[in-house]
């Protein structure tokens, strides 16, 4: 499945919910702030199935279930479980803040699921408190163990960087790798909601990490292809990704669409486009591959991050 640009399409994100259990000051900055649609208009199980597998026959390879928190969907288990059914998927990850990970880790795996990506932005239990709005960073750490422990690897943990906050511990964030099977990948800030939007000079971009740091050794693989550049210290056992959407646009390799919790297609991050599928999706079924094409073929060649965007979304609406 191509777009206009000739970019091969084959990974779905799908946000199966845009409420959350923490308030990130980068995410949903305001309680008052709406996350998402209302749990009534979300997609269902089935509903959620009957799309991946129409993407799948365009090409659609790789699944990636976000959120908000993809964990608060009590029917989690059943939507993997539907997607892992489908000819043609090959990969089902999930992007989760890890509370409540370890209770489920082992059902999730039965289910379908292959590997995770954990938010964590501070190893300080004060400071991950305060960047979360009340997360309990000892959950987070007992998730982290349950997965590596069940073998959802590689396991990934995505720490997004904030100059005066926690750039002071990326080393020990580094130190991560040295003994344990886990790739640590630093975010660049995105100016998404208000905290992106109003706080743009506390951006620590990738570049200069890496620069501050020689004894990174770049990894020689196909990542230039991928949003995460990776390194590794010698002789550690995980490695260190960037990913770097400011500094270094990836938008020329870009192999990526999103899905909604509540059925509209977001063909870019950083580009308020979307295309509702639910009333073809409800009532003309048999056009659905139809719109999944047209949602393609109309996304854009880059972001906006650098043009005064504003996105109409916050983060946890958009799942990242």
């Amino acid at each position: 499945m191509l777009d206009k640009f000739g970019r091969e399409i084959d990974y779905l994100r799908i946000s199966v919910t845009g409420n959350c259990n923490l308030n990130c000051i980068y995410c949903t900055p305001d309680k008052s702030e709406t996350s998402g649609a209302n749990c009534r208009d979300y997609l269902t199980a089935t509903e959620i199935g009957t799309v991946t597998a129409a993407m799948a026959k365009l090409g659609i390879k790789k699944v990636r279930i976000t959120g908000g928190e993809p964990l608060l969907r009590p029917d989690l288990e059943e939507i993997i479980g539907n997607i892992a059914t489908i000819t043609g998927i090959t990969e089902i990850a999930m992007t989760t803040n890890g509370i409540g990970l370890a209770e489920r880790a082992e059902q999730l795996k039965s289910a379908g699921l292959k590997r995770v990506n954990i938010s964590i932005d501070s190893l300080e239990n004060d400071k991950f408190a305060w960047i979360t709005g009340g997360g309990n960073l000892a959950c987070v750490l007992k998730g982290i163990h349950s997965v590596v422990r069940t073998g959802l690897t590689p396991v990934h943990l995505n720490v997004v960087v904030i100059k005066g906050i926690n750039d002071n511990e990326i080393d020990r964030f580094v130190e991560l790798t040295r003994d344990n099977p886990v790739d640590v990948r630093f975010i660049e800030l995105m100016p998404i909601g208000d905290f992106g939007r109003n706080y743009t000079d506390h951006v620590v971009f990738n570049r200069d990490i890496i620069a501050a740091r020689p004894e990174l050794q770049a990894v020689q693989d196909d990542s230039w292809k991928q949003p995460a550049n990776y390194y590794r210290m010698s002789g550690y056992c995980g490695q260190i990704g960037f990913i770097s959407p400011l500094s270094h646009k990836f938008c020329a390799f870009c192999n990526r669409i999103r899905l909604t919790c509540e059925g509209t297609l977001k063909p870019c991050l950083g580009d308020n486009q979307e295309i509702d599928l639910v009333p073809v999706l409800r009532h003309e079924p048999e056009k659905l591959e139809w719109y999944i094409q047209k949602a393609i073929f109309r996304k854009p060649a880059s972001h906006h991050f650098e043009q005064s965007y504003v996105s109409k979304r916050n983060m946890a609406a958009i799942g990242g």
